[in-house]
């Protein structure tokens, strides 16, 4: 029997994570696992109990809400052994859609029993966790002005978008193991670990992230009359092949910028300097999935 600790927040308001202990016990193989169901209290409790499932040896620690909890836990549990799981309860669920993780409540737990373990890559911005996407420029900034608004979900997210749309380019200059490789004005510098941001908007589809590289996609400074085709683009999965986006793929590279500011991993803005360093550690997490 293997020992599993689900973390979950009991107050984001949604019902369904309301219900979720209920929905655990009534969905969940009782005789394949001793299941622990751990509330957080206040924001820094992911952590701190991912760290507590640690210590007292369990085998998965599942995070049940969305990318930015599943990238907390994720990022105590590299090089472990212990085995990530996701129940998919955010607004976009990017990770949990890359891994065809079902996005119905029940279902996610029911299936725990089919999963096997898969070990994939981590990808780290400055020695900060990434495993989905990243983003430096326009995508940092929404994330950052998302964080601060009420109104969650998708529509929250294309509101925050399009209130932003006068978002001005930035310069940069990009080094591949020490070589600049490329410098000019970017609306956006997308980090792609896996293919998604979340709900089916894609950064790459080439994105894999069990093989040793990630993909750093470049959308240059753009005319306005440039917009409707990068939408389109963006809209059919196809916006690392416009005319404006340049990519690299690699398993190391510097970003130089003019001036510190908001970055994301998998969602959540953090601050960071002129200088950011990205890196890959492969096979470094393991998480449980369809293999």
């Amino acid at each position: 029997m293997k020992k599993l600790v689900v973390i979950y927040n009991p107050f984001s308001g949604r019902k369904k994570i309301k219900d979720l202990p209920q929905l655990i016990d009534r969905h969940i193989n009782h005789l394949l696992f001793e299941t622990h169901i751990w509330p957080t209290e206040k924001a820094d409790d992911v952590i701190l109990l991912t760290e507590k499932a640690i210590r007292e040896k369990a085998d998965i620690i599942m995070g049940a809400g969305g990318d930015g909890t599943i990238n907390q836990i994720a990022s105590r549990l590299v090089n472990t052994g212990i085995a990530l799981g996701v129940i998919p309860l955010g607004s976009g669920n990017g990770f949990a859609r890359h891994f065809k993780i079902p996005l119905n409540t029940a279902q996610a737990i029911s299936k725990i029993s089919d999963y096997s373990v898969k070990d994939i890559d981590t990808v780290w911005f400055n020695r900060h966790c990434m495993i989905n996407i990243g983003g430096i420029g326009f995508d940092a900034h929404i994330s950052s002005a998302f964080a601060n608004t009420k109104k969650r979900g998708l529509q929250g997210y294309v509101k925050t978008i399009v209130r932003e749309l006068n978002y001005k380019s930035q310069f940069y200059s990009i080094y591949n193991k020490g070589e600049r490789v490329w410098e000019g004005n970017a609306f956006m510098i997308g980090i792609a670990n896996a293919t998604q941001w979340g709900n089916n908007v894609v950064l790459h589809p080439g994105a894999k992230p069990d093989d040793g590289l990630f993909n750093l996609v470049v959308l240059k400074k753009f005319s306005p009359i440039d917009f409707v085709v990068i939408l389109k683009n963006l809209m059919e999965g196809k916006l690392h092949s416009n005319k404006n986006s340049v990519v690299f793929t690699g398993t190391d590279f510097m970003i130089r910028r003019e001036k510190e500011g908001p970055i994301h991993v998998d969602g959540e803005p953090i601050w960071l300097g002129k200088e950011i360093n990205i890196n890959i550690e492969p096979l470094s997490l393991k998480i449980l999935c369809h293999v």
